[in-house]
């Protein structure tokens, strides 16, 4: 880690998408759409340029990913149930290629330790949304989709994390962890009970959680590199 703070392009991007996180959790307090969807725009671009001038071996794959995360930012702020399932849709694409994504970096495959690590996350989540089913409407089965493939996220990084050392697990199950939270968040203020402080905080985690993830993605890639 210490490499990469020595890297002027590492610093001065993280600096941006730090400055952006911090005007979003301002502006999204203050509920100002106008400027949301500004920053919402160019907040995961920035992170692309940062992975980009950052990675010793580049993704398509992972750039893919940000792509379909930046589509489904831009949709979430909208109240229109019909734009929130676009949104949903490109975001469960971006799960899935995380997933992917991890998976071929995992040198551990058992299922049995997947498994056992994925159900932590999927029965308080899975409650959660069923007590959510007559405000999800529609966006249910999407609803659904999502917290299995959270969990199968949450039981990969919960695996890698606890049967093989390097601390880039730790920064997949940070990131997990944070997404879990997105979940309980978003649900919470888009089809039960609205709390206008629920959305500065859940800018925050997802940012948080996106950035984590790039930092498992890179530091994969220079083990990788080594070997």
């Amino acid at each position: 880690m210490k490499e990469y703070l020595l890297n002027r392009h590492f610093k001065v991007l993280t600096s941006v998408f730090v400055l952006i996180v911090f005007l979003l959790i301002i502006v999204s307090f203050f509920d100002n759409k106008l400027i949301e969807y500004i920053l919402k725009s160019i907040s995961i671009p920035v992170l692309m340029l940062l992975y980009i001038m950052t990675s010793t071996q580049i993704s398509r794959f992972y750039l893919v990913a940000l792509f379909c995360a930046a589509i489904s930012n831009i949709l979430f702020i909208s109240t229109d149930v019909i734009l929130l399932n676009y949104g949903l849709i490109a975001f469960l694409l971006y799960r899935i290629i995380t997933i992917i994504l991890v998976i071929k970096a995992s040198p551990i495959r058992s299922f049995f330790t997947v498994g056992i690590g994925s159900v932590f996350f999927l029965f308080p989540l899975l409650y959660f949304i069923v007590l959510t089913q007559d405000s999800l409407g529609q966006s249910f089965m999407v609803a659904i989709v999502n917290v299995v493939l959270v969990s199968i996220l949450g039981g990969l990084s919960l695996s890698n994390y606890l049967m093989e050392e390097g601390f880039k697990h730790t920064w997949l199950l940070v990131s997990t962890l944070l997404y879990t939270i997105i979940v309980f968040l978003f649900v919470i203020q888009k089809y039960y009970l609205f709390i206008p402080i629920f959305q500065p905080i859940r800018v925050l985690v997802l940012m948080l959680a996106h950035y984590f993830f790039y930092l498992y993605i890179l530091m994969t890639e220079k083990q990788i590199g080594k070997h």
